[in-house]
């Protein structure tokens, strides 16, 4: 347990007044089962609760610039775990069991509360314990984007490389990272999540479900993982074994990822985000923009799909490492594209997607009427002469 003194509560709830702290025990180690341990993840978790052992005597209950990682970890965590666990022991200590039954829990110097007054406490502690939750999410999050790596990482910066080590084996981990929208400040830059980083993790399963089954089979699903490797740079997928692992991945910055597939990334981004606002329960959608969204994602993805990427094939295949001579091989058909899996896989992945549109040989385009049909399709004997009805 991280909270274990009426003093570590009173720094979260400054007007109690309890006398003994084992009469929440129960509450307060549920809750850092059941609120807690899945935000930092079981080896984070076991680790924090074996500093705390160690060094609970002269542990500091002040955030300032001499206090160790551990320590502003810890102070964040209690403060998720005091007001989730009074949020769940207040109603039961409005009431006495006794032996001759239940009745009202009273003192001589203190009015006992009314219903109302209960509620409130209790809407306050629960809203108080998720905005601790998401600042220790955020915190956790800037302190991996900050992380050296294990050769640079200095003696001063050994518990800030632990701990976002460790991390990383946390279902909440801030980095989705086979995901076109990999974190809750990407996915708040196209839809109001509210900043909140718990949101953003209960609408992974709707994220995946949309990039998984909508568009990486429009874009093809090789291609679709070259775009989330673009976004990406250093260490390796969140996986049970993270906290053994290299040092977190993180976000690359966009000056290293070529404009034409930054501007593809944007375009998928708002699609998936789009479609998102379309499915999600996680954040109130009224039934009329909730249809409209799915409308909306559709059309954007057809759009992609039928103009901006042929239009911009030749750029996109140059970004993705195509040289500039391949490609004009290819397209006056010295090149089958079939031939390029081998020595330029990353481009091959566009190619072999459905975006790709094919190079007409000049010889065969020539040939062909602007509509890519023969003109001899036109002129046989059993040509029937159609015309369009007039619209109504």
């Amino acid at each position: 347990m991280i909270i274990t003194t009426i003093e570590e509560l009173r720094l979260c709830f400054p007007s109690h007044a309890i006398d003994n702290i084992d009469g929440f025990v129960g509450y307060i180690d549920n809750s850092e089962h059941d609120f807690l341990l899945q935000p930092l993840g079981q080896p984070l978790y076991d680790k924090l609760c074996d500093w705390y052992d160690r060094n609970r005597p002269v542990a500091s209950s002040v955030d300032d610039k001499q206090t160790g990682y551990y320590n502003k970890l810890l102070l964040i965590a209690q403060r998720c775990v005091a007001f989730d666990a009074m949020s769940r022991a207040i109603d039961q200590q409005a009431v006495s069991i006794n032996g001759a039954g239940i009745n009202f829990a009273s003192a001589d110097d203190y009015k006992t509360a009314d219903r109302a007054a209960i509620e409130a406490a209790k809407q306050s502690y629960v809203k108080e314990a998720h905005s601790a939750l998401n600042r220790l999410l955020y915190t956790l999050e800037q302190w991996t984007s900050q992380c050296p790596s294990a050769e640079e990482a200095k003696k001063a910066d050994a518990e800030l490389f632990e701990i976002c080590k460790f991390w990383r084996s946390s279902r909440y981990f801030y980095l989705a990272a086979q995901l076109l929208i990999p974190s809750a400040t990407v996915l708040q830059e196209y839809l109001n999540i509210y900043d909140s980083r718990e949101k953003f993790i209960q609408m992974l399963p709707d994220l995946h479900f949309i990039q998984e089954e909508q568009i990486a089979p429009s874009i093809g699903e090789d291609f679709c993982d070259t775009l989330v490797a673009a976004q990406l740079k250093g260490g390796t997928k969140r996986d049970a074994t993270a906290a053994t692992a290299s040092v977190p991945q993180t976000l690359a910055d966009d000056a290293t990822i070529p404009p034409v597939l930054r501007r593809l990334l944007h375009k998928l981004r708002k699609i998936e985000a789009t479609m998102l606002e379309g499915r999600t329960k996680v954040v109130k959608v009224d039934k009329d923009r909730r249809i409209a969204a799915r409308d909306e994602g559709v059309r954007l993805l057809g759009q992609l799909m039928g103009e901006y990427c042929p239009q911009h094939q030749d750029d996109i295949l140059l970004a993705l490492g195509l040289p500039k001579d391949v490609l004009q091989a290819m397209k006056a058909g010295a090149v089958d594209p079939s031939d390029l899996q081998t020595d330029y896989p990353v481009a091959y992945t566009y190619i072999a997607s459905p975006l790709f549109v094919a190079p007409v040989a000049p010889s065969e385009a020539s040939s062909q009427q602007p509509c890519d049909c023969h003109a001899s399709d036109f002129n046989g004997p059993d040509m029937a002469l159609h015309v369009t009805m007039p619209l109504l």
